[in-house]
């Protein structure tokens, strides 16, 4: 599939270069910035004929998202809840980091004076640190020790580490379309504006989680008096109540994350809200 686009990039460009080669035309290059919700970043264009240009740049945005704005925007709560019998539930608070952006080629338009209509292929910049922290302390049940008495098998919050969400993203290479009101690149004056509106097909793309590290027998804290020998002698009942309870966390991540899945589904597109401001450097 990029190999397509590749050939359909090159074709592109092929196309626009020959066209410049039979227009009697001052070619332009100049500097485009622009501020989107792909990113940040700046373009090198070239302007080979009156209503056709050409656009090479990057962009990049770097953001933190907390569960509430998760949730706002995949409509599924991402936070992790598992009951415990012996204390307070178990609670995981979804967050995450993402950078999205792409290096990017597009060709536009210009029929009209403040309208055009662009296309172009980028390399996606995409990825994402997401994770469930820990909100609370895991208990177990309480232990009645030989000459110590009862006691409170606990894995502290900070034991525990959290589960890590990765996306399987399946197109590096993804095509663009829009529309714009304004100039593409400059036109009679040295400086454009223009605001533009399209969309990147991203395809599809899987969640995945990785458990947290710290769900074992080994975390346990069961208070200062208890020797190893205790340990040993009720090793085997709170190991089976450790990995019972690292199996209900694991069940319970992989349902928020298939509903997420599910949710997902229908988001192919990327939509981009574009504001670009272009310098006409020099004309030959």
């Amino acid at each position: 599939m990029n190999k397509k686009y590749l050939l359909l990039a090159f074709a592109v460009l092929f196309s626009v270069w020959s066209f410049s080669q039979s227009t009697d035309f001052n070619h332009q290059i100049g500097l485009s910035v622009k501020a989107s919700t792909n990113g940040i970043g700046a373009d090198l264009y070239y302007r080979p004929t009156n209503k056709l240009a050409i656009k090479v740049g990057a962009e990049y945005l770097s953001f933190n998202l907390s569960s509430d704005r998760i949730e706002g925007f995949i409509g599924e709560n991402p936070n992790v809840i598992v009951s415990n019998p012996y204390g307070s539930d178990i609670v995981f608070n979804t967050e995450g980091n993402f950078k999205t952006g792409a290096l990017s080629v597009a060709v536009g338009y210009q029929p009209f004076k403040l309208f055009y209509v662009t296309a172009g292929l980028g390399k996606s910049l995409f990825s994402s640190d997401i994770t469930g922290i820990t909100a609370t302390d895991i208990m177990f049940e309480g232990k009645d020790v030989p000459t110590i008495g009862m006691v409170n098998p606990i894995i502290y919050k900070d034991d525990i580490g959290p589960f890590v969400i990765d996306i399987d993203y399946k197109n590096s290479i993804i095509p663009y379309v829009g529309i714009g009101l304004g100039s593409f690149v400059p036109q009679n004056k040295r400086v454009s504006f223009a605001l533009e509106l399209g969309a990147y097909y991203v395809g599809s793309f899987t969640l995945m989680h990785t458990m947290p590290t710290g769900i074992n027998a080994a975390n346990i804290d069961n208070g200062p008096n208890v020797t190893q020998e205790h340990k040993d002698m009720f090793f085997d009942e709170i190991n089976a109540e450790v990995t019972k309870l690292y199996n209900d966390v694991d069940r319970e991540v992989g349902v928020v994350i298939d509903d997420i899945n599910n949710k997902l589904e229908r988001y192919k597109f990327y939509p981009v809200l574009k504001l670009t401001i272009g310098f006409n450097a020099f004309s030959f």
